[in-house]
């Protein structure tokens, strides 16, 4: 290889080097080196698109190459922040992914990010899943973006403890994540209904080469619809209203276009207003999880059905704290 091009690469480890260490890293002589230097010097100096994508910089008798497209420190950490937060990935996806950032930064940062995630990393915050989520998502966004159609096998682990694996056919039309897991909305041959699956539970996928009599609305706006599920959920589209006893700002966050009616004049125990707030959801279970969650700050008003709904499972909770068998 050219030794303009060995030196530039090396410097691209974004770490200021002198000319001596350049010289011993690549078995040559530092006149040689400094000939080179000068080569890289005038091809920024001549070349302008080249500073687009790289700068390069003297400081004293230091050089260092960066790439300008890389991410910034402050921005890989936030990123990585937000990546073992999520929990969304197995140890080795998670840990090959956070070196790969990691490394992005400059050198003299990088010990500072490493340290910052420590805590994290030495713990078991990791997904229990072993499956390569990684390639399946790129891969069922090849065949989305192609339009193409798939079959596969899937485990439905969720609805029975003996779960079966069935085959599906079905057009691909998104990918989404949510609440640890990454999911692929599609529509399925028989029913050609959206349906949301599990890709982590998904197996053995293939493109089918037959022609499949399923189409999907080309505007579908994917990012639009996921605002009205939760957990990887789909629902019927209603309007749930709720008197809300807590901090509002986690309802806004949660549910960005939902409406805030009224504030009420009722007591509460906690040291908040009590508000009437309107949220457009598609109910499911994803939805109902959320409700049940809120209970000792929230309370439905209507529709009826889901405030009965919700009133009977809270019911049955009960019953089981009442039960009479102590099995510990």
């Amino acid at each position: 290889m050219n030794l303009t091009l060995e030196i530039f690469f090396l410097l691209l480890e974004n770490r200021p080097m002198l000319n001596r260490e350049i010289a011993e890293r690549l078995d040559t002589n530092i006149r040689n080196v400094q000939r080179s230097i000068e080569k890289i010097e005038s091809a920024f100096d001549q070349n302008i698109s080249l500073s687009n994508y790289f700068n390069f910089k003297k400081d004293g008798r230091y050089h260092t190459v960066s790439q300008n497209l890389f991410l910034k420190e402050d921005e890989i950490l936030l990123l990585i922040k937000i990546l073992v937060s999520s929990r969304s990935l197995n140890k080795r996806e998670l840990s090959h992914l956070i070196d790969k950032m990691v490394n992005m930064s400059g050198i003299e940062n990088r010990k500072l990010v490493k340290a910052s995630v420590t805590s994290e990393l030495l713990s078991d915050i990791y997904i229990d899943d072993k499956s390569d989520r990684q390639k399946k998502l790129w891969e069922l966004e090849q065949y989305i973006f192609n339009r193409e159609k798939i079959e596969f096998e899937y485990t439905d682990h969720e609805r029975l403890e003996k779960a079966e694996t069935k085959k599906f056919e079905i057009l691909p039309v998104h990918t989404f994540f949510d609440n640890y897991y990454f999911f692929l909305t599609g529509m399925e041959k028989q029913t050609h209904q959206y349906v949301t699956y599990r890709i982590d539970w998904m197996d053995k996928i293939e493109p089918i080469r037959v022609r499949l009599n399923i189409e999907h609305r080309e505007r579908l706006d994917h990012g639009k619809e996921a605002e009205h599920n939760l957990y990887g959920y789909m629902g019927k589209r209603t309007h749930i209203y709720f008197e809300y006893y807590g901090y509002i700002g986690y309802i806004k966050d949660k549910f960005p276009n939902c409406r805030v009616i009224k504030r009420l004049d009722k007591p509460n125990r906690f040291p908040f207003s009590v508000n009437l707030i309107e949220i457009e959801v598609n109910y499911s279970d994803g939805v109902k999880l959320w409700l049940l969650g809120e209970t000792t700050i929230l309370r439905v008003v209507k529709p009826q059905a889901i405030a009965d709904d919700i009133k009977k499972t809270l019911y049955d909770t009960y019953c089981l704290y009442n039960d009479d068998d102590d099995d510990l």
